[in-house]
């Protein structure tokens, strides 16, 4: 039923279509373009309003500006806690683990001798330099 029904309703699209063109009027601009503009209607003279002036201040006062920006930077905090605690309840258990580990602790550690060595090394070659100058 449904392969009969895709060229149908391509057809009645088509009609559709071909018919709403066929019956669309041009605008009044379309049909001369090289013609006169139409004149514009002519306006009356404004009256002018009074206007009264209430002594009520309705501006928004500085403490409220503070009020709103203060909840709004909570908001936000409370926002990046609850995505961040999302995360990290989608960690695999490996991952989770090594969260609050330290580099030396990671896959890639090195021994604190070698570091040790390797910053006495950085040392002599600095003061080989300085020695040279």
């Amino acid at each position: 039923m449904t392969t009969l029904w895709r060229p149908m309703s391509r057809r009645i699209a088509l009609i559709t279509t071909v018919l709403a063109l066929a019956l669309a009027t041009p605008a009044a601009a379309q049909q001369n373009p090289f013609g006169p503009l139409p004149q514009a209607a002519p306006t009356g003279t404004p009256t002018p309003v009074a206007t009264t002036s209430n002594s009520d201040d309705s501006s928004t006062g500085r403490n409220t500006l503070f009020l709103i920006g203060g909840v709004l930077v909570i908001g936000f905090a409370v926002m990046g806690w609850f995505i961040a605690r999302d995360a990290r309840r989608g960690l695999p258990e490996g991952d989770l683990a090594g969260v609050g580990r330290l580099r030396e602790e990671g896959p890639h550690k090195h021994k604190r001798q070698a570091k040790a060595k390797a910053r006495a090394k950085g040392r002599a070659q600095r003061a080989a330099r300085k020695k040279n100058r």
